[in-house]
């Protein structure tokens, strides 16, 4: 049950958007699907969208008697960061569950499920759950690890190593935990990686198995555009930053952390200029081998090591892109 608390609402959801007017109808009927008693306070982040965002979601103010919106001046841009601090403060429920507009819930039942765990398990500052990434572009649904009906505990140390959270979409934040942040995070280029790894500084993150949300990659997206060797390069550099907000407690952890992105770096553009050599005969490719004794093919396909043959495969996929 979600109740009103003497000094606010129970629970506040954080509703981020930039420019998803294609989404956000989806967005905000998952926030209407939830199965929960209000008041809820619904706090709209927009950060100066120049579409039709805010006119579809003032559509929907009133519709439901137990969300009460609160809109956050979005006349300006003021960029993903500054957007994350002034929502969190303007944020008074005793628990603050996010959602960014090009995703959506699918479990009715996620954020009293957060709400219940955060209840039981004081010792928690963050909630997490599973989610499906959907690849618009391909019409894709992938797990992001195995499906469960309970509950794990996740340290800093292992979110550092694998960020198995990886959106703000499926968290719920104790909203004390949150007022623990360092201010300084919100100088620098912070996702939800360096944020959840500060709350678990202090607490554990509580993850639930059960898949209830879904994170969007579309070619909208800032992140989703960038190419793959971009990413790991943007999150290398800002490992530096991090281990300097955290006070180098996980310094060690940053650097093995560190290595395996050099490492992947240096693979991926190896691959790259392989794949941008090898694009005229990606073409050709299918004709060659419609040539080839099957015989040869058999051979091939038994005496080349596995990582190899991926490797091939990847490569020739991506030079006929």
């Amino acid at each position: 049950m979600i109740y009103k608390n003497e000094c606010g609402p129970r629970l506040s959801i954080l509703l981020v958007t930039y420019n998803h007017e294609k989404y956000i109808e989806k967005a905000i009927n998952s926030i209407f699907f939830q199965t929960l008693e209000g008041p809820v306070e619904l706090v709209i982040a927009d950060d100066g969208s120049s579409d039709n965002t805010l006119t579809i979601i003032r559509e929907h103010e009133g519709r439901d008697p137990r969300f009460q919106f609160k809109y956050l001046d979005g006349n300006s841009n003021i960029g993903i960061t500054r957007n994350y601090q002034r929502g969190f403060a303007a944020c008074t429920g005793t628990y603050v569950a996010v959602l960014e507009g090009d995703d959506y819930w699918v479990s009715s039942l996620k954020l009293k499920h957060q709400c219940d765990f955060l209840d039981n398990f004081y010792g928690c500052d963050l909630c997490s759950v599973n989610y499906f990434v959907y690849q618009e572009d391909q019409a894709s649904f992938t797990i992001r690890t195995a499906i469960g009906n309970g509950h794990r505990f996740i340290s800093a140390r292992e979110l550092i190593a694998d960020n198995i959270i990886g959106n703000f979409s499926t968290c719920m934040y104790r909203k004390s935990g949150l007022e623990k942040l360092p201010p300084a995070i919100f100088s620098i280029k912070s996702y939800d990686w360096i944020v959840n790894i500060c709350i678990a500084r202090y607490s554990l993150i509580g993850f639930l198995e059960e898949p209830m949300s879904v994170y969007r990659l579309h070619s909208n997206g800032v992140w989703a555009q960038k190419p793959h060797v971009e990413k790991l390069k943007e999150q290398l550099g800002l490992i530096p930053a991090y281990d300097e907000l955290t006070m180098h407690i996980f310094k060690n952890d940053f650097e093995n952390l560190s290595n395996c992105l050099k490492h992947n770096i240096i693979t991926s553009s190896v691959e790259d200029a392989v794949a941008d050599t090898c694009k005229p005969f990606a073409r050709i490719l299918p004709n060659i081998l419609d040539f080839m004794p099957p015989i040869i093919l058999t051979l091939s396909r038994s005496l080349l090591p596995p990582k190899l043959k991926r490797s091939i495969v990847r490569i020739f996929f991506r030079g006929v892109a």
